[in-house]
């Protein structure tokens, strides 16, 4: 009798272990699971407080991150938002947007805001049938149903551009990067039908800017492709923020800078890198320094020059 209640026992206790180990991987995909990520995510990112004493050097940037590239493919895929719960970035960016959830703007200066319907004709071409225009030409309302629609989907867009601003905390002897603004780009939806290899750089335009900010908690709470584990992907905002791509500068802050120069000189070094190759970064740090000041040297020796005049 008391070997039936040991068994009982351990039944009862060991049952719900193995009913409750049920992994999402086997079960039935819900809807919830599609929909968009909630803005209270405590696994994002936190950023460290920097006022403005402690930033010893910044230098904004303009990045693009071309989607052909292989280094690339997870900020692109997945382009298919039926066949699985994983959505690509630009699906991410724009549900947000049409949920309200974040504000779009014009361009990379975030100063002037567009609501949803004004970034349609960018995003949607509208165009007439044939039987429309007959419709139309005989007088007759035209029907919904005789104007066909297409959209910009994940698959046609080629590249992000973001905005990024590079600086040096003087109080961690760091350099920290973080994103401003992210922006998709792909061709004008009104003439993406005459697109061809010759003039496809002339019709890429930027559907819309987002403040990254703004967009953080969503984009660290929704899972990319992982094309070597899918069980362990990564959110789109860690990938962005540890620039997990390979990037192409296209603009800075400055006009006078040499950007082809900027990319070679490695004059954005990391900091960050740890004791294993902190040897190998000293090099790149003496140099970053060297430029860091050296026009500070110059109007010191200027300064040294003048005195004398306006002594006499």
């Amino acid at each position: 009798m008391r070997i039936y209640l040991l068994f009982g026992i351990i039944f009862t206790f060991v049952t719900p272990i193995f009913s409750q180990g049920n992994a999402k991987l086997f079960e039935v995909p819900k809807d919830q699971d599609k929909a968009l990520a909630p803005n209270n995510n405590q696994l994002i990112i936190q950023y460290e407080n920097v006022n403005d004493r402690t930033i010893l050097w910044s230098k904004i940037i303009w990045e693009r991150i071309v989607l052909n590239e292989k280094e690339n493919a997870i900020l692109y895929f997945p382009v298919d938002t039926i066949r699985t719960e994983k959505r690509s970035l630009y699906y991410t960016l724009l549900k947000a947007l049409k949920a309200g959830r974040v504000n779009a703007y014009t361009d990379s200066y975030f100063e002037e805001t567009r609501s949803f319907q004004d970034l349609l004709p960018a995003i949607r071409k509208r165009d007439t049938t044939s039987v429309g225009f007959q419709l139309l030409n005989q007088g007759k309302e035209l029907p919904e149903a005789f104007i066909s629609t297409r959209d910009i989907s994940a698959y046609d867009i080629k590249e992000y551009r973001i905005k990024g601003v590079f600086y040096f905390d003087k109080r961690r002897s760091e350099r920290r990067y973080r994103i401003l603004g992210i922006a998709p780009v792909a061709y004008d939806v009104n003439f993406i039908d005459e697109i061809t290899e010759e003039n496809k750089e002339e019709y890429l335009v930027e559907l819309f800017w987002i403040w990254y900010p703004e967009i953080r908690p969503i984009l660290a709470a929704t899972p990319s492709f992982n094309e070597v584990n899918t069980n362990f992907p990564m959110s789109f905002d860690r990938i962005l923020n540890t620039r997990l791509f390979k990037p192409i500068i296209y603009q800075t802050d400055n006009e006078l800078d040499d950007i082809a120069s900027l990319e070679l000189d490695s004059i954005l070094p990391d900091f960050s890198l740890g004791n294993t190759k902190r040897v190998d970064s000293l090099g790149i740090q003496t140099k970053f320094f060297k430029k860091l000041f050296k026009g500070k040297k110059k109007e010191e020796n200027q300064t040294t020059v003048l005195n004398p005049t306006k002594q006499q």
